[in-house]
């Protein structure tokens, strides 16, 4: 049955919650595999160190795209570190692999079509939702551009396979991809020559050590400006920019026989000595890179510089803690993860399992509000929809997940931020109380009218109209699977209880679990097949578009 827009008792109701070395050499870490593939779990002893049901969803929601019950279920028998260590276990599912099994590798719809897939179906959750993460911090965009879908499917890919490896690989490949390259203008950078107008190109030396690394301002241990004279105390100069810059000259395209002519964005770039700026160069912290280096010892050393920079572990170990868990962590739970990126316990840095594990094990990320009074983030239009259709086994009997424009219905695309800035900024804050009180919420500057409006329209018409049994749709649709709360509807209380806890991690204040059960009571429950479906419509719909699921503790 097709229904309406939002009615007047949800408006209501929604009044109410309202209050409340080189990449070019060697294979990457991961293999693909195929990611049709189920997940196995080994059998687990029940209660053998696991955690509640509230406990799993606040975790899950921070380690993967979203809670599941079969998620829930298999988390709550085990601890959850063993359940990171499960993780690291399974081969990565890797986005061109999936894409080239495609009838055109080069559609952006397909391009899509995959990054849903894997998000919600993939079984390597953990690896995902970091490189995902990651996305948002090495940003290259479709935007403007000029990249091929099928180029940034093999830039995706790239933190697909290192996520769980160490950052200072990652740093490396990222750097001569020929994606980026292109995206911030390395790829083809030469070096300079007066005589014919040509500068090195500042671009990526700029944001590598600005958006990537370090950040634009010496930090502390615990990711607080360092202050001289009351004021903070730069990381680099302008000249340190342009030396680096220098240092970033003679790579090309890694299958060019001259320094113009090649094409291939699988690989990693390559150097031309002759394009490469010999002279000796300044940069970050006043290395001085000597004359007659390659260009390959010269990338080495810089970023070797950079890595090795104390406002890495801090800058970054925040960027991911923002991401995976909350927009405001405390100083002490920031220079814990740092603490990790600096020396993983075996005297290694950079490791990002270390981090990764210092991010979701930390006290403060278990315990949430109870741990820090300014605990939690608010959603993402993409990890709303993931979560959504994750919960309520959304997919085409093919395992396809083709929801081709989420820019146009919800406000984001995955790999098409506006610019290198990202979606948001990571030190966003909205004006009034938030920015008044010194925090950020960075996910809110993608907030306007327009946007809310679509998402909210968007949540209501993928579950009030495509779901399992509308008898207007078949199977070639996107279909929420509502079997589970069609069972619950006949006790309204119940069904709320479910979602509140699948969802949110039981955030729902009593008063307001109430109303919505007694909301729901007025709706017919109905008969035969169709028995309890508009309840578990308007329910679902109702919990998932509310700020206690919304903003994510």
């Amino acid at each position: 049955m097709k229904r309406g827009r939002i009615s007047a008792s949800i408006l209501g109701l929604l009044v109410l919650f309202g209050q409340g070395h080189c990449a070019a050499a060697g294979a990457e870490p991961a293999d693909c595999v195929d990611p049709w593939a189920p997940i196995t779990y080994p059998a687990n002893a029940a209660g053998s160190n696991g955690v509640t049901a509230v406990e799993a969803v606040r975790f899950l929601n921070q380690a993967t795209f979203g809670s599941t019950q079969r998620d829930i279920d298999h988390l709550k028998h085990m601890p959850l570190s063993a359940w990171i260590k499960e993780q690291y276990g399974l081969d990565a599912s890797c986005h061109l692999a999936t894409l080239n099994q495609t009838q055109n590798n080069s559609s952006r719809e397909n391009r899509m079509e995959v990054w849903w897939r894997l998000a919600v179906r993939a079984p390597d959750q953990l690896r995902q939702r970091v490189a995902f993460a990651l996305s948002e911090i090495f940003v290259v965009s479709e935007r403007n551009s000029g990249i091929p879908q099928n180029a940034l499917a093999v830039y995706y890919d790239v933190l697909v396979r290192n996520a769980f490896g160490n950052f200072r690989d990652i740093l490396e490949r990222v750097t001569l991809s020929p994606a980026m390259g292109r995206f911030l203008s390395m790829l083809g950078n030469q070096k300079p020559d007066p005589l014919l107008g040509i500068r090195a190109d500042e671009n990526y030396a700029r944001e590598v050590m600005q958006l990537f690394t370090i950040g634009l301002v010496r930090l502390d241990p615990q990711g607080l400006p360092m202050l001289q004279d009351g004021q903070p105390i730069p990381t680099y100069i302008q000249a340190e920019v342009e030396g680096l810059a220098r240092v970033f000259t003679g790579w090309t395209w890694g299958d060019s026989l001259y320094f113009t002519d090649g094409d291939d964005w699988r690989i990693g770039m390559r150097a031309f000595g002759d394009y490469h700026d010999r002279a000796a160069k300044t940069i970050l912290d006043q290395v001085r890179v000597p004359a007659r280096g390659t260009a390959a010892s010269d990338l080495k050393l810089a970023l070797d510089t950079i890595f090795n920079h104390p406002n890495v572990g801090p800058f970054i170990g925040r960027q991911l803690i923002q991401r995976l868990v909350t927009s405001n962590p405390s100083p002490a739970y920031v220079g814990r993860v740092a603490a990790k990126f600096n020396d993983n316990g075996q005297g290694v840095r950079g490791d990002m399992k270390a981090v990764i594990e210092a991010i979701l094990l930390d006290d403060e990320a278990r315990r949430g509000p109870a741990a820090n009074a300014n605990f939690g983030k608010l959603r993402e239009p993409l990890l709303v929809m993931a979560h959504l259709w994750r919960a309520f086994n959304v997919a085409l009997p093919d395992g396809t997940v083709p929801y081709l424009y989420p820019e146009s219905s919800i406000g984001q695309a995955p790999l098409s931020a506006p610019s290198v800035f990202n979606f948001f900024r990571p030190d966003y804050a909205p004006n009034g109380a938030i920015k008044n009180k010194g925090l950020v919420a960075p996910e809110f500057q993608m907030v306007t009218e327009t946007q809310s409006t679509q998402l909210h329209n968007e949540l209501w018409g993928r579950i009030q109209w495509y779901y399992s049994g509308n008898p207007y749709l078949d199977l070639n649709n996107l279909l929420v699977d509502i079997e589970a709360l069609r069972v619950r509807a006949a006790k309204p209380a119940t069904l709320v209880d479910y979602l509140d806890q699948l969802l949110t991690g039981r955030r729902m204040p009593t008063a307001v679990k109430s109303s919505l059960a007694t909301y729901l009571t007025k709706v017919a429950l109905g008969t035969g097949a169709s028995a309890g479906t508009l309840r578990a419509l308007d329910a679902l719909y109702l919990v998932i578009s509310s700020p206690y699921y919304l903003i994510q503790t």
